[in-house]
This record gives structure tokens, C-alpha cells and sequence, in this order.
């Protein structure tokens, strides 16, 4: 068995979900697999019509608008569009919390790279031999 990545996302930020997304890709091409379990603010920074909207940050607010020029100099992607790039490996598995996505009121089919919604238990079962937990 190869190694394996699991992550709870509970967070919406985009900055917490750029430093998400960068670890989802960086085990993807290292050939991990990756599940990720997103939460209440992270199944709501999935939803179609907020993703591309949401340039929240979790911290130090008024740095916002410095660090998003930036990336736009630097020519650097989007936490969605590395995360979309990582999942294209075949590797990365997404899911939303099923309570999480009663309380927003969503289907699947309201989420962006979603493969599935599914229980805490039913995560827990997926990613009980992973190497790596991280909460973000």
C-alpha cells in the first residue's frame, strides 16, 4: 500500500485553502493518495457560486489585497485550480460532510470537485491507515 494523505477541512479561507491545496498537490505527485473530508466553512467555500468569489482571509485581513496582487504578479494559480490539477492525477478524493451539507442546504451537485457526501464515520473508516492527518 502507498502512502496516503488525510485532511479535515473546516476552514473556508482562501488562505487556508491555498495551503491546502499546495499539500493535495504536492502528495498527489509524490503518488499519495489524498482524502479530504471538508467540513462546514469548507463545504461552503465549495459551493459553485462562492468558489471563485471567496478571497476571505482567515488572518492579518488588511494584508489581503498586497498578498492577492502579488499572486496575480507572480502569475501563480488559484487554490481551485491547484487542487483541480491534483484531483486530474486520479489520486485526490474530496468529500463533504453530510451534516454539513443539511445545514447549507446543498447536493452534490452544488459543490465543485466533490466526489462524494458522506458521514464522519464513513471518513473515518477511509482514512484509518493514513500516514499523514492534518485539520485545517
Amino acid at each position: 500500500m502507498g502512502e496516503k494523505l488525510a485532511m479535515v477541512v473546516f476552514s473556508g479561507s482562501a488562505d487556508r485553502l491555498i495551503g491546502m491545496a499546495i499539500l493535495a498537490g504536492a502528495a498527489s505527485a509524490m503518488d499519495w493518495e489524498v482524502d479530504i473530508f471538508l467540513q462546514l466553512w469548507g463545504v461552503y467555500a465549495f459551493k459553485k457560486d462562492v468558489m471563485k468569489k471567496n478571497l476571505n482571509f482567515s488572518e492579518f485581513n488588511e494584508l489581503k489585497e498586497a498578498v492577492l496582487k502579488r499572486i496575480q504578479e507572480l502569475n501563480l494559480p488559484m487554490w481551485f485550480d491547484i487542487l483541480r490539477e491534483a484531483k486530474e492525477t486520479g489520486k485526490v478524493y474530496i468529500y463533504a460532510c453530510s451534516t454539513a451539507a443539511k445545514a447549507w442546504n446543498v447536493t452534490k451537485d452544488d459543490l465543485e470537485m466533490v466526489d462524494d457526501i458522506i458521514g464522519a464515520g464513513e471518513f473515518l473508516e477511509k482514512i484509518k491507515d493514513a500516514n499523514v492527518t492534518l485539520f485545517i
